[in-house]
């Protein structure tokens, strides 16, 4: 991270992320945690899934 992205006054990082998800909110792209979770866990098992149909297919060779 460069100097210019730090915080000068680190106390404020709450009021930041508030802002972020108020801007978020707005823009309709803000989501619970839960919801960043399942999302997570979805995209984790896609590529596992991925990974493992490539092992098999180099197996096969």
């Amino acid at each position: 991270m460069s100097k210019r992205n730090l915080l000068v006054v680190p106390e404020c990082e709450q009021m930041l992320q508030n802002y972020r998800e108020e801007i978020a909110m707005e823009f309709g792209v803000h989501r619970s945690i839960q919801e960043m979770d399942a999302i997570s866990r979805s995209m984790t098992k896609k590529i596992m899934s991925k990974t493992n149909k490539n092992n098999e297919v180099e197996e096969c060779e």
